[in-house]
């Protein structure tokens, strides 16, 4: 039968595999606990430890020791600056060390080249973390776009000059048609022109007809009908 802990034994257990080492992922694993709420639980620990006073022998260690076992501790750069009165450049060379000290060295390399654009990177993460994308295949989906970027770029500019071009063959197709339509109004008006000219001759045409039509004497007189 498996055994239900209270919510204080999770915190407790939380507590103790992180002082022994064990990943956020392990502790999830075994407490059945959100990244999120492991986070908050380590944090608060952080919190009430970094009250407490320096222990003697870390008080003798350099402050660039002291500075790696607060990083331990999930302290972030802010805080280890302000609480041991570090310049910014010096505090970046040591959380690079911490990097390489825990196998992140090639996050350690890239660091100063993303260093300014760090916003853009967790834009990107939280992005992606709102729309449910933080797997392996997602994000691989996205490494594969953005390889393919350029390409992509190119063909979108490829693309839009065509509907630029498009456009304006269709302004122009426009201003043709309503020219010629101009025209053809013109030549309405003509046509209806020779039409009232062409109903008035054959009216004129009929009226001679009928006045053909009627008998007449030797001098041309019409003759009166009986």
């Amino acid at each position: 039968m498996q055994v239900v802990l209270t919510k204080k034994e999770k915190e407790e257990l939380v507590i103790k595999l992180y002082k022994e080492g064990e990943s956020i992922r392990e502790i999830a694993a075994q407490t059945h606990l959100s990244f999120r709420t492991i986070c908050t639980i380590i944090r608060r620990l952080n919190v009430v430890e970094d009250n407490e006073t320096i222990s003697s022998d870390m008080k003798n260690k350099s402050k660039t020791t002291q500075a790696l076992s607060l990083f331990s501790r999930g302290k972030r750069l802010i805080e280890v600056a302000i609480k041991l009165d570090l310049p910014a450049s010096e505090i970046e060379d040591i959380i690079q060390e911490f990097w390489v000290l825990n196998k992140l060295d090639e996050l350690a390399c890239v660091y100063p080249e993303i260093r300014n654009h760090i916003d853009l990177f967790l834009r990107l993460f939280h992005t992606m973390k709102k729309n449910k994308l933080i797997n392996q295949k997602d994000i691989m989906t996205v490494i594969k776009y953005a390889h393919d970027l350029p390409s992509i770029e190119n063909e979108f500019r490829d693309l839009a000059n065509i509907v630029l071009d498009l456009e304006i063959k269709k302004k122009e197709l426009k201003n043709t048609i309503m020219q010629q339509n101009a025209q053809l109004f013109d030549l309405g008006q003509v046509i209806n022109q020779y039409q009232n000219t062409i109903d008035s001759k054959t009216h004129q045409l009929m009226k001679m007809d009928t006045q053909l039509a009627v008998p007449r004497n030797k001098s041309g007189k019409a003759l009166e009908s009986r």
